[in-house]
């Protein structure tokens, strides 16, 4: 028996149920093709018997669905039986994924410069790359970027930045991590920054659509400066990191955030945020725009608070 799905505009499509994931699901039709389709536009489902259906708690039943306009959710096994009534919201999705232990390994690195010589003589160079690789377990990340810039012989920007971090995964969501920063910007008298950090993180979702996690943990840092005295603290570091793929996954919006507050001094902050977006020219191979803000509420003296730059760059991904 095919599959038939009614949406709220009255469509009734018939076909074949193929996922349901990031509350989008995912229907092959034989004359529409694939087709994907918000979970909440459905307000009508007969599935055919080889479906899996994931409840909100993790279960995991087989068997076929029916979903009617009311919003009942009905699991017919077979010989095991039929299902109680359910809700359409205790479905998290439809044929998940086989969970696979091996390790998964993602990454990108994007370049971008200007070079001018004639009238006027510029340089500028931005290079950043994250690494990934990643268990059910565990997730083990690297991540860095260097800018540098000179006009007429004269440097007007050169910082550096570095991350590690391991998580590892108590559930589906909830993870503890360690990690370590360093960091450098000759401009703003910074000779090194180093933060090594531990904490919580709670992953909200993590699929091929969006990514979404923030993390609370503390931290001491320490700050080694060029001209004003060193300094060094605990801190409470708090962090969000947000990725959500647009025009079927061709657009990719990024914005990644990282805020340091003194536990000796809550005026002494430190703010980090990332935001842009990347869209692909050819296979692997994208462009990107993005910009970086930069804040220190307490800086050396003459030295701005806030260091803000709009980056254009091309770079490769898997």
């Amino acid at each position: 028996m095919a599959a038939s799905v009614v949406l709220d505009n009255g469509d009734h499509i018939t076909g074949e149920v193929i996922k349901l994931g990031d509350d989008i699901l995912t229907f092959k039709s034989p004359l529409f093709g694939e087709v994907e389709v918000p979970w909440k536009r459905v307000t009508e489902l007969t599935s055919d018997d080889g479906v899996t259906v994931q409840l909100k708690d993790g279960t995991k039943v087989r068997g076929r669905v029916a979903l009617n306009a009311q919003g009942d959710l009905i699991i017919d096994q077979g010989d095991l039986g039929r299902s109680t009534p359910l809700k359409k919201a205790d479905v998290v999705m439809l044929n998940p994924p086989v969970i696979d232990n091996s390790v998964k390994y993602s990454g990108r690195a994007n370049l971008g410069g200007v070079f001018n010589r004639g009238n006027s003589e510029d340089d500028a160079l931005n290079f950043d790359a994250k690494f990934v690789a990643r268990t059910p377990q565990n997730r083990y990340t690297v991540a860095t970027e260097v800018n540098e810039a000179e006009s007429a012989g004269v440097t007007t920007t050169s910082n550096r930045y570095l991350m590690t971090q391991y998580d590892a995964f108590l559930s589906e969501k909830d993870y503890l991590f360690v990690n370590a920063k360093g960091e450098q910007d000759k401009l703003a008298d910074l000779n090194l920054r180093t933060s090594l950090g531990a904490g919580y993180g709670y992953q909200f979702f993590e699929t091929e659509r969006a990514k979404l996690s923030t993390e609370y943990g503390l931290a001491y840092i320490n700050e080694d400066y060029i001209v004003a005295p060193d300094e060094s603290f605990p801190s409470l570091s708090l962090g969000l990191d947000y990725e959500r793929k647009f025009w079927n996954k061709r657009l990719v919006f990024f914005n990644n955030n990282d805020l340091s507050v003194s536990l000796e001094n809550t005026a002494d902050a430190l703010f980090k945020t990332k935001v842009g977006l990347r869209a692909p020219i050819v296979e692997n191979v994208n462009v990107s725009t993005q910009v970086n803000v930069d804040y220190d509420n307490m800086p050396p003296p003459g030295v701005q608070k806030t260091d803000t730059s709009l980056i254009f760059s091309v770079g490769y991904g898997f």
